[in-house]
């Protein structure tokens, strides 16, 4: 059974020509946001976690369970 992910509503700034060009080519500019936001994130942790390995106190996989995380990239 999977848990339900609480999401929240915020607003950004975007220049407008970017928005412009996700409203021509992409078929919802906000789910699109929302999902590369999510993979950014992801990325960026396992690139800062990752980087050396040596002074980890605590695994990715706890790490991402703490903050309910695995949740959220497994869902993407």
């Amino acid at each position: 059974m999977s848990e339900e992910i609480e999401y929240e509503t915020v607003q950004v700034r975007v220049p407008k020509a970017i928005m412009d060009l996700l409203r021509d080519f992409v078929e919802d500019p906000e789910e699109y946001l929302s999902v590369n936001i999510i993979a950014s994130v992801k990325a960026d942790l396992e690139a800062d976690f990752c980087s050396d390995g040596k002074g980890a106190i605590i695994s990715f996989e706890k790490f991402l369970k703490r903050y309910g995380l695995d949740k959220v990239f497994n869902d993407c």
